[in-house]
């Protein structure tokens, strides 16, 4: 595919490591971006559903989340390079497409400028880096430099200031001259610096006097130092942050404004971003507050509900197109979403309704049973155990999943969604029973029982074996890439007879690491957490059961 050329700017903000204050920034630019009337959009790199959701809460907008290595549909290799600047993936620019494409439903829907393009396209592109600039997998694979040289989007550089005078200089000097083996004749290319963790005006000072000569040589500025008094505290847990939901009622969005606004040269970063409109003029409401800003905190004040803008919506051409002649009806396939089960990328059910799904949502905390027209159940990740007792409490919901499980219906949980199928979950020493339909246990412990990005090999007789592309008398192995990141550990005993396993999991490098999952008839469930886009063939496999199962139950 060719390197995208898009019309509308776009920074990457990345950061010398974790904790330097990157999502702190991050949320912080997309508050005073709000403030100023201009649409942004918003993405993170890599695996992170927790920032994305932050992301998605503070612009109203689905958050991407763009990865470079997972977005391949193919086996993984020690010998397997990252890909050069300007070759980017289709799946990559597929989930890019729809980052940038402008929302019918945001909340500017009755300003001047949606009104001028029913479809206005956002002011800026936003896309917050994972770890370390150059921290990726294999040789740098999914690294958030990679993805901006892919994209050709400059990097607004976050250095940790923290503990550092004059040496911030060559920890400065180390990123902006650092090329990494793929980057070849197209290095990574700076917007500008800026300083967190900055502890008082003599520091500001002294890391101001430190960068001066490296920003004039480098022709890359020094754009904001940011203090840590006032700087806002995000809580966290065993996951990453506390989910949006809960932590954003609580965060004062205007000192957020406030913070980068003193702190940094916002003008300056969005005039060398691209941006020409500096501020744009809000409607206000009766009371005085901006509609973006009374339509945010609206959404941040009903933080029990599922949040409506986190995923990608359809496309008039995808949601309007009339079925062909004879075709099949959608299969319905019901997504659980709830505060128990958010891990979910923006982009899954958009990549299900292009495959030929219709998607509708139930909560296993609350309904009684999924809605009735569905034909076929996605469990995503989440956090379960911090739900425990509300889903083990919920019997009829588990007896409802049973009564359908024995009729055949396909499910598949992944992560957390693993954790409700199996029957059930010990936390602090106590035992909570979740759905019972795979007969595997397991137990939160305190520390990581796997992190990393997984490259998988679907069993040859899953989702179905009548659904393989057959290459002559052998059918193509089926491959997904994705990642894994759990405390909970299961009980390590081979799974009993008749569960079988669903995939071969190796790690980025090519190295396998064991047979994962567990499925039990049409129940399925594993750690793994797929890439909407580096899994799509599974995905069309697995809605074929949905749509064979939809056959078989109709009279």
């Amino acid at each position: 595919m060719p390197k995208p050329q898009p019309s509308i700017p776009g920074l990457v903000i990345g950061g010398t490591g974790s904790n330097a204050g990157k999502t702190t920034f991050t949320l912080s630019l997309l508050c005073a971006l709000h403030d100023r009337g201009l649409m942004a959009r918003a993405a993170k790199t890599g695996p992170d559903y927790i920032d994305a959701a932050f992301h998605a809460a503070l612009t109203g907008q689905p958050a991407a989340n763009l990865d470079t290595w997972m977005c391949r549909e193919a086996a993984p290799s020690s010998a397997e390079h990252p890909l050069p600047a300007g070759r980017i993936p289709k799946g990559l620019g597929r989930v890019f497409e729809r980052m940038s494409a402008g929302c019918p439903q945001c909340e500017y829907a009755d300003s001047a400028k949606a009104k001028a393009s029913p479809c206005a396209k956002p002011d800026l592109l936003v896309v917050e880096g994972a770890m370390g600039l150059f921290d990726g997998g294999h040789r740098g694979a999914g690294s958030t430099a990679h993805l901006a040289s892919l994209l050709g989007l400059p990097v607004l550089l976050v250095l940790n200031a923290g503990g550092l005078g004059q040496s911030i200089a060559a920890l400065a000097e180390g990123f902006l001259h650092h090329r990494p083996a793929w980057a070849g004749d197209l290095p990574v290319r700076f917007l500008g610096m800026v300083c967190t963790h900055v502890g008082s005006a003599r520091h500001a000072d002294l890391l101001r006097q430190s960068l001066t000569p490296l920003a004039k040589s480098a022709g890359v500025p020094l754009l904001g130092l940011l203090p840590r008094q006032g700087a806002p505290e995000l809580p966290s847990r065993h996951l990453g942050l506390v989910e949006a939901r809960e932590a954003l009622p609580a965060v004062d969005i205007q000192a957020l404004t406030k913070w980068v606004e003193q702190h940094c040269d916002l003008n300056r970063i969005l005039k060398l971003a691209g941006v020409h409109t500096l501020q744009r003029a809000v409607n206000a409401d009766k009371s005085g507050a901006s509609v973006p800003e009374a339509a945010r905190q609206a959404r941040l004040s009903e933080a029990h509900e599922p949040p409506t803008d986190r995923f990608f919506p359809l496309s008039d051409a995808q949601a309007q197109l009339p079925p062909r002649p004879q075709r099949r009806r959608r299969p319905v396939v019901a997504l659980a979403w709830d505060e128990a089960f958010s891990f979910c990328y923006a982009d899954l059910p958009a990549v299900l309704h292009e495959l030929g799904a219709r998607i509708v949502t139930f909560s296993p905390l609350r309904d009684a049973a999924p809605p009735a027209e569905c034909s076929g159940l996605y469990f995503p990740g989440g956090y379960p155990e911090l739900h425990a007792s509300g889903l083990a409490a919920n019997t009829a919901m588990r007896n409802a999943l049973h009564g359908l499980a024995a009729h055949g219906m396909p499910m598949y949980g992944e992560c957390g969604g693993y954790i409700y199928l199996m029957q059930s979950v010990q936390i602090a020493g106590q035992g909570h029973a979740m759905s019972g339909l795979l007969p595997r246990n397991c137990a939160l412990g305190a520390n990581k029982a796997a992190l990393g990005y997984r490259a998988a090999q679907a069993a040859t007789d899953w989702p179905a074996p009548t659904f393989s592309v057959l290459n002559g008398p052998v059918a193509r192995p089926m491959w997904v890439r994705g990642h894994e990141f759990h405390y909970a550990q299961e009980e390590e005993i081979p799974l009993p007879t008749p569960c079988r396993p669903l995939w071969k999991l190796y790690d980025s490098q090519g190295r396998f690491l064991r047979d994962e999952g567990c499925r039990l008839g049409s129940v399925a469930g594993s750690w793994l957490h797929c890439y909407p886009e580096g899994s799509r063939r599974f995905w069309r496999a697995w809605l074929r059961t949905c749509a064979s199962y939809f056959s078989d139950q109709r009279p």
